[in-house]
């Protein structure tokens, strides 16, 4: 008679306990076959399974597979593989590459981003013999069907922080080297991301994903070797350097690769018959330092055998704040440039809010058209974040500045002298505690409904020569400091 022993039986409700059982279950298999078999001893006799007790063998079989429970609770033993932990991500043809993103028609076409000289240009021109910075003359002289486009700098810092913000989830330590270049630290997540390689090709095409960029990545132990690997297969460039390897891989390169060498001195040393880096390893260091210099010699030195002591830089809290934008064509008119100074004054102020800081230095810049540059600076009365207070500063500096019968191609609002936001000195002050409460409730307003939620009256002028987004308007070429 059949008995039913389904009653008997436990239901597994617990997730991480099942994959442990499930783990654990093939190593006792594998360990009751085993004495079953018999183990052979020196005296030709065999082990009885009912009289031996054995050590299960569950530990071995965790590192075999990492991906088991044993490997996610910590039960195992630590990896002994070092992996190549500094990792640069650099966004390939970065402007032109938006262009191509927010305009699809211009996919698969050279294009050309800047204005008077290449800011950017897509592999597609690159390929022709395009070059960053060349004039465009020559450079439509080269490729005469390349698409020039002058270039959407907001949109670029808004693909920037998506780029970031996705890197983000990755590691914490997250380095802005450039608004396209990124270095990342991935020391300590052995355990998070036991297929390194695959979590690194994962990344390149998460952010394709997300944002339609592709980027270049190149893993190594420093950041000097990280950069120089991301950049050799450009575009969708992939390349690991593991850890004691960075000699061999840095040996056959051009001098030229390795950063901190420019045209200059790559044609130094080339009289010299120095054309690889493995040739420049041979060089003794003082000769290097009595070439260059005793730092840019010692620099030299170190990076040729792939020694970087830079470490991923976490983000701090700024020194400065500036912001600034070009004007087309320029203007001398005084109503738009006063509505447009208010503007950068009010994107001052709320950064130095955001990061709890008031400022002591203002200073305005004015370039006119024919660039003439002017530029003067102003110790405040007393430190402040108040855009009120900033832009009554800007304005004295402008009536200042603005003595020329010539139009202003460029005007721009930075702060410096920073210290933390105490406001000891406003305590007894009516006024400037009302002006408190009301740049804070702006504030709210702004991070919930977008910038554009609330504005000063000037705002509305400014609106009609600026197309506007979320998170505030569309200048031209606008800085982009944090």
């Amino acid at each position: 008679m059949d008995t039913c022993v389904e009653s008997q039986s436990v239901a597994i409700t617990d997730p991480v306990i099942a994959i442990m059982q499930g783990s654990v279950a093939p190593a006792k298999e594998a360990e009751e076959n085993e004495r079953g078999a018999g183990t052979s001893y020196a005296n030709g006799s065999s082990a009885d399974a009912s009289s031996q007790t054995k050590t299960p063998q569950s530990e071995p079989a965790a590192e075999k597979s990492p991906w088991s429970a044993w490997t996610w609770l910590g039960l195992c033993k630590s990896p002994s593989r070092k992996i190549p932990n500094i990792v640069h991500v650099d966004v390939d043809a970065f402007f032109a590459s938006v262009e191509q993103v927010l305009n699809p028609r211009l996919r698969g076409k050279p294009v050309l981003v800047g204005r008077g000289c290449v800011a950017s240009a897509s592999y597609e021109a690159k390929a022709l013999g395009v070059k960053t910075a060349m004039g465009f003359r020559e450079a439509l002289r080269v490729c005469p069907k390349a698409i020039v486009v002058p270039g959407q700098y907001e949109h670029y810092a808004d693909f920037a922080e998506r780029v970031r913000r996705i890197l983000e989830t990755y590691t914490p330590a997250v380095e802005t080297a450039a608004l396209d270049d990124f270095y990342l630290d991935f020391a300590g997540t052995e355990r998070l991301y036991p297929d390194y390689r695959g979590t690194l090709v994962r990344l390149r095409m998460e952010i394709f994903k997300e944002t339609g960029l592709s980027v270049s990545v190149g893993a190594a132990s420093t950041k000097v070797v990280a950069s120089i690997a991301s950049r050799l297969e450009r575009p969708r460039g992939f390349r690991m350097v593991a850890p004691g390897e960075e000699e061999t891989f840095l040996t056959p390169l051009p001098v030229e690769k390795l950063h901190g060498i420019g045209h200059v001195h790559a044609g130094a040393l080339a009289e010299r018959g120095i054309a690889t880096i493995g040739q420049l390893r041979g060089v003794p260091k003082a000769a290097l330092q009595a070439a260059f210099g005793e730092a840019i010699g010692q620099q030299i030195w170190e990076r040729a055998r792939g020694l970087d002591g830079r470490e991923v830089l976490l983000p701090s809290t700024p020194k400065s704040v500036s912001r600034e934008t070009t004007i087309e064509g320029g203007t001398i008119d005084t109503e738009f440039l006063g509505g447009l100074i208010e503007y950068l004054s009010e994107r001052i102020g709320s950064t130095l809010r955001e990061y709890g800081k008031q400022a002591r230095t203002l200073g305005l810049r004015l370039r006119y058209v024919d660039h003439f540059s002017a530029h003067q600076a102003v110790r405040l009365s007393k430190p402040t974040n108040d855009e009120r207070e900033l832009l009554a500063a800007a304005k004295e500096l402008f009536s200042k500045l603005f003595t020329r019968r010539v139009a202003v191609r460029l005007a721009g609002v930075s702060v410096t002298n920073l210290e933390a936001d105490r406001r000891q000195n406003e305590l007894f002050d009516t006024s400037a505690n009302r002006r408190w409460y009301l740049n804070r409730e702006m504030d709210r307003v702004r991070g919930r409904y977008g910038w554009n939620a609330v504005f000063y009256g000037k705002g509305l002028e400014l609106r009609e020569h600026y197309a506007t987004k979320p998170n505030g308007l569309v200048l031209s070429t606008p800085c982009l400091s944090r």
